[in-house]
This record gives structure tokens, sequence and C-alpha cells, in this order.
């Protein structure tokens, strides 16, 4: 028996000795690659590249929408946009944190905040652009909430398990001299698509009776936790409803419910809060390519309408 024990501890000893140097280097790949379109922003990130004057928070919502270069062209100011894929308030909240991290504080944020971003869905959607930097604060946030937990951050190469390829993406990064990921600008991308009812069918097949839109009290205390930092550091947060489908919006049984919790926060912040939602462009398919994503037409109107709407807020 002991020499059995003795076995054991020998051969987790050996395995933990050659699986850290290559988890190590896996995850230093992977942060050079394209294995989420998410990467080449993590990576900005914690190499301190961005250090905008401004930055764009929110969903896809915010990083399908909001041009940087309109921005810097506009203002004059150095601009980011750091909008993540599917996710609701909290997660990007962390990334604020990371960013505040590694980099300089913003004159301005522009939040984009849709009807559900206060909700706390669980963390899985697009999950492997967490993998390589769970050593920033993710366990200790969404360890219990996220389809990640405490044994892919503490078993090494466990977290691999979960991604199809993701370990040979990694290592294949590790050699790659030149960054070339460049589908997307300073984080945004606009999608060249036509209008597509397919989503908002199954939605409405889904939803046959409506959906309500919630305020999850862990989001809030975040979001509220974020707007004092802003208020503390003398950052000027402007939040921002974007347009919507109309038909999407009557869907929701208490449409204005989310937008008065905004609204309640920026009266109490003395924060600028802007809502597109009844905006004319919100009944025109023309402008969409789905019931939550405009194409590039509506978001060049977007833009323009923003950057007018913003004048006397950035200077």
């Amino acid at each position: 028996m002991k020499k059995f024990i003795i076995n054991v501890i020998t051969f987790l000893a050996i395995f933990a000795a050659l699986s850290f140097p290559v988890q190590w280097m896996v995850d230093k790949g992977l942060k050079k690659s394209d294995y989420s379109t998410e990467y080449k922003e993590w990576d900005d990130i914690t190499k301190s590249r961005i250090n905008a004057d401004i930055i764009i928070m929110g969903s896809s919502k915010a990083w399908r929408h909001i041009s940087p270069q309109i921005f810097q062209d506009s203002f004059k100011l150095s601009t980011y946009n750091l909008g993540m894929d599917g996710t609701h308030f909290r997660p990007q909240k962390w990334r604020f944190d990371v960013y505040t991290k590694y980099n300089k504080l913003p004159k301005y944020i522009i939040q984009v905040a849709g009807i559900n971003e206060l909700e706390d869905a669980p963390v899985d959607y697009n999950f492997s652009q967490y993998i390589p930097y769970l050593n920033e604060g993710y366990i200790e946030r969404f360890g219990n909430w996220g389809f990640l937990n405490w044994k892919d951050f503490y078993i090494p190469l466990y977290k691999y398990t979960h991604s199809t390829g993701i370990m040979k993406a990694g290592l294949m990064g590790l050699f790659n001299r030149k960054d070339d990921r460049h589908y997307k600008y300073k984080g945004f991308l606009s999608l060249n698509w036509h209008w597509n009812d397919s989503v908002f069918k199954a939605t409405v097949k889904e939803y046959p009776h409506g959906m309500k839109a919630g305020v999850a009290a862990a989001t809030y205390n975040d979001f509220i936790a974020y707007a004092e930092f802003c208020k503390s550091h003398k950052i000027d947060l402007i939040i921002v409803n974007v347009p919507t489908y109309t038909g999407y919006q009557n869907l929701v049984t208490n449409p204005d419910y989310v937008p008065g919790v905004y609204k309640q926060i920026a009266a109490k912040y003395n924060l600028r809060y802007i809502d597109y939602s009844k905006d004319t462009i919100c009944r025109d398919t023309a402008m969409f390519y789905n019931f939550n994503h405009l194409n590039p037409r509506g978001v060049a109107i977007l833009n323009a309408r923003l950057i007018h709407d913003l004048r006397d807020e950035i200077k």
C-alpha cells in the first residue's frame, strides 16, 4: 500500500511538472490566436495597448453598432470598443475591471445598455474567450455561475477538454510572430447582412405570451459599483439604449421597466442617459439584419445621431 501511494504521488508530481508548462504555453499561444473572436481585445487589454480616452462598453449591441473610427474623427479622442458578444452586464464589468488594471482610465465611457443586460444569466456563451484569462479574477466572480469553474482553474489542462482543437490552436499560436487579426477595428465590426426574421420568429414562438424583462440584484449591484467608480474617478459615464426592432420590443410585457431603472441610476449619479428605443429607425427592417442588430446602413445613422447628441457632452 505504501508503495502504491508513493507511485501515485510520483505520477501526480511528474504530471504537474509537465502539464503546467504546457498549459502556460497553450494559454500564451491562445492569446495570440483567433480561436475566439474576443482574444484580440483581451490581448490588447492585458498588454496595455489601449489607453483610450473613450471606451465603448456593452454586449454585441456595442461592438456591432458603435464605431471607434467615427468617434475619433468627430471628437479627436482615441476610442476603443470593448463590447462582448452575448453577455449581460456582469462579464462586461469584469472586463472593465481588468481593463483598468492594465490601462489608464478613460475620460468617457459609452455604456450600451439594452433590455436584457441587467439580468444574470450563467456565464457560458462563448466561454472559450475566458480560458487563457481565468487568473484575472474570473473564478472568484463566476466560479459558481459560469460554465468554467474551480476544476478548470486548479486542475492543469482540464479547461481545454471542453473545446475541440483549442490546445492545437494555442500551440500553433505560440509561434505567430505577426498579429493579422484585423477583422475588427479596435473591437468594432458592422455586419453587412440583410434582414432575416428567422431568429425573431423563433423568439415569438418561444414566448407566445410575451417575455418579462428583469433586473437581478447581483447585476444591479455591479452596475451601481460601476457608476460609483466612474463618479469617484471623474469618468463621464454615458448610458445609451440603442435601437432594436419594434416588433421585438412589443414582445416585452414590461418595456419601460429596465429603461426606468437606468433612468433612476442616471438621475442618482448625474449621468447622461440617451434612449433610441422609440426612434423611427426601430420600425424599419431595412436598417437591421436581425431584431437586435443594425446593418451598416442603420449603424451609420445611429452613429451620426449619437455624435450629434453628444456634441455638448464630449469635449
